[in-house]
């Protein structure tokens, strides 16, 4: 018997995650902006921002490490680490000093790769369970 892992190519597997991840800051977006209002929301956007660029990141890492080696131009390859750096500094200094550090919207902010993740395994616990 195989697994719902073992059926779909890592791909697909990281694109839902990603898209339950973004549909997690969605959910986590009403509750933030009612009870801690546009700097809650600002807060819950930033983190969950840093947290993403890092999964893609990560994601990118471990792509670059299980295929085999390619050429790849080292001043493309700066200037896109440089990039991702700046985006997260940014999205690390508007976190800090426009929101406030609002402690739980930067949490569920940062949580929302870990939400992605589990949703990824109960879809793929449901679908295995199903067939």
């Amino acid at each position: 018997m195989t697994t719902a892992l073992q059926d779909d190519p890592p791909a697909v597997v990281l694109g839902r995650i990603r898209r339950i991840a973004l549909a997690a800051c969605g959910v986590f977006a009403i509750p933030v902006l009612l009870l801690s209002g546009w700097r809650g929301l600002i807060g819950l956007t930033c983190s969950g921002l840093v947290t993403m660029i890092n999964f893609l990141w990560l994601e990118e890492i471990v792509e670059t490490l299980l295929q085999p080696a390619q050429h790849r131009h080292l001043g493309r390859v700066t200037i896109r680490t440089l990039s991702r750096f700046a985006l997260v500094g940014a999205a690390l200094l508007v976190t800090i000093f426009v929101a406030r550090v609002n402690a739980a919207s930067v949490l569920l902010g940062f949580s929302i790769v870990v939400v992605g993740i589990m949703g990824e395994a109960v879809y793929s616990t449901f679908r295995s369970v199903s067939r």
